[in-house]
């Protein structure tokens, strides 16, 4: 080991700055996974709509109920179809700032919306045990 406090300095500073670097480099990885792993969640999600809303769609005209109801299921259909679309064109970050908004627009409207989810989560939850 050399007796140069100032190069045990540098070597110091060295291992610092290639620890520092790895550490970014992992957690860009870390990070691009979870992008692709929630953007793949998002594509599953698009396409399980997808399948639903073609399905409704099929069997709308079978139903009982008349015409309002077959209107009414394809009018849920074409909701299903309208929301795979704007998780195919949408990412997390865009999903989240059209959250924001929208709790902004409607404050009341969005505690009440928490407030069930809640209930219900909590009420699922407690099912489970």
């Amino acid at each position: 080991m050399s007796r140069n406090p100032l190069d045990n300095t540098e070597k110091l500073k060295d291992r610092v700055e290639d620890f520092r670097s790895r550490a970014k480099d992992k957690a860009s990885q870390w990070t691009n996974t979870a992008s692709e792993t929630a953007d793949q969640q998002r594509e599953n999600a698009a396409a399980g709509l997808e399948r639903a809303a073609s399905t409704v769609h099929e069997k709308a005209a079978r139903m009982p109920g008349g015409p309002r109801a077959v209107n009414a299921a394809h009018r849920v259909a074409d909701g299903m179809e309208a929301t795979a679309t704007y998780l195919r064109e949408h990412d997390f970050a865009a999903m989240r700032d059209d959250a924001i908004n929208v709790c902004r627009r409607y404050p009341a409207q969005a505690l009440l919306s928490a407030a069930a989810f809640g209930f219900l989560l909590g009420s699922a939850i407690r099912r489970r045990r």
